[in-house]
């Protein structure tokens, strides 16, 4: 009886604390600008070491022989999934904070304006294509996610069999 006293007292200030910030939510400042070179600069190296980790990874994986297995296969694809992504932020991130031809602007909260350079209608489409790039990382996470869960599984399995011996 005393424990499940305790636990409801907890559970009243959770409660109430994740229904205040439900009801009353405070800007969760997801995008990030970097207005001086240094941000951007640093944010693109960012963007091309994780590129050029993801081509080690799948050479690496090839070289040994482990994308025959189905959990490395599957971390594979989430890697070239990885490249394409990171190719496209730093080509995205390169139109918008680099050279600076392409400009968003905030005309109400659901709304946004894309001012090109040159009105260029090319320019804008395949920015906004770029700026599709959850097409890319999400499958490269799921594939990711998924490589790993075989992986557990085939160990869990190896160590099942080696317990029951």
């Amino acid at each position: 009886m005393g424990l499940f006293f305790i636990t409801r007292l907890n559970f009243f200030p959770v409660a109430a604390a994740s229904g205040f910030m439900l009801l009353l939510p405070a800007d969760a400042l997801a995008i990030q600008l970097h207005l001086t070179s240094e941000g951007i600069i640093t944010h693109q190296m960012g963007h091309i070491f994780f590129l050029v980790s993801m081509v080690a990874l799948i050479f690496t994986l090839s070289g040994k022989g482990l994308d025959k297995q189905k959990g490395w296969r599957l971390i594979q694809y989430s890697a070239f999934f990885f490249i394409l992504w990171n190719l496209d932020a730093v080509l995205g991130h390169f139109l918008d904070n680099q050279i600076q031809v392409i400009k968003l602007e905030n005309i109400s909260f659901s709304r946004m304006r894309m001012l090109v350079h040159n009105d260029s209608s090319i320019l804008y489409w395949v920015y906004y294509i770029l700026k599709l790039d959850h097409l890319l990382s999400v499958p490269a996470m799921l594939l990711f996610f998924m490589g790993l869960s075989v992986l557990v599984k085939e160990q869990q399995t190896i160590s099942a069999k080696k317990e029951s011996h």
